[in-house]
């Protein structure tokens, strides 16, 4: 089951891979997160956030993914043990006629006179028939049903895993496409931070002339000007 559940994880994580398109530098360093070669002083700060956010998220996802399929395999492991407990009870009634069915042979078998053997065989003969016939029609019935019961075991889990791994996918691409986004806004933001650090321009602070004198009115225009 472990085997199972880790080619589920790996065939998502490779499908997540090609359901994003990218080019450049971008597909190298999506390889890389992926492949875990990165190295924190080989990527920008933002770039770094980037595959950590990634990287988190892909984990919970593969998490999210095995304690599904874990609980498939758990749910139909007691399916399984509901039939069969279900099978044993018929199992041994078709056991205890049976042995009812060999001590009137066995009672039979131990009477010497001709005579009483004879009566005996003809007077359990219906019963053990009916015996016989009974066990033979529950026994046929229990193993059809029996193997429908697989069949239903086996179709449940398929269905319940096949479900998580949908699931697992959509999460997965949606995970690849927030990095693509995520790698995107870089160049914005990098952008928007370089003209925060530019200087700024001088500009003498505005005074309205109401509130200048008279007598000096005339020294600020010259500064000014």
């Amino acid at each position: 089951m472990k085997l199972y559940t880790q080619v589920i994880l790996l065939a998502v994580t490779l499908f997540s891979v090609t359901a994003v398109p990218r080019t450049g530098l971008e597909t190298a360093l999506f390889r890389m997160v992926l492949g875990g070669e990165v190295e924190p002083r080989a990527l920008t700060p933002a770039a770094q956030s980037c595959a950590n956010n990634y990287l988190n998220a892909t984990q919970k996802n593969g998490d999210i993914l095995a304690n599904s399929t874990n609980a498939c395999e758990e749910a139909a492991n007691r399916t399984k043990v509901a039939y069969v407990q279900s099978s044993n009870t018929t199992v041994n009634q078709i056991r205890a006629q049976l042995l009812a069915l060999e001590q009137n042979l066995q009672l039979c078998r131990n009477e010497t006179d001709s005579a009483r053997f004879l009566n005996c065989t003809v007077s359990t003969f219906d019963r053990n028939l009916q015996l016989l016939d009974t066990s033979n029609s529950q026994a046929y019935t229990t193993q059809t049903q029996f193997n429908s019961n697989e069949t239903q075991v086996s179709a449940a889990r398929t269905n319940c895993i096949s479900a998580a791994v949908s699931e697992a996918k959509v999460q997965s691409i949606q995970i690849a496409n927030d990095f693509d986004a995520c790698l995107a806004k870089i160049p914005a933001q990098r952008e928007m931070l370089q003209l925060e650090q530019q200087p700024q321009p001088f500009l003498p602070a505005q005074i309205p002339k109401e509130q200048v004198p008279e007598k000096h009115q005339q020294e600020l225009e010259d500064l000014t000007n």
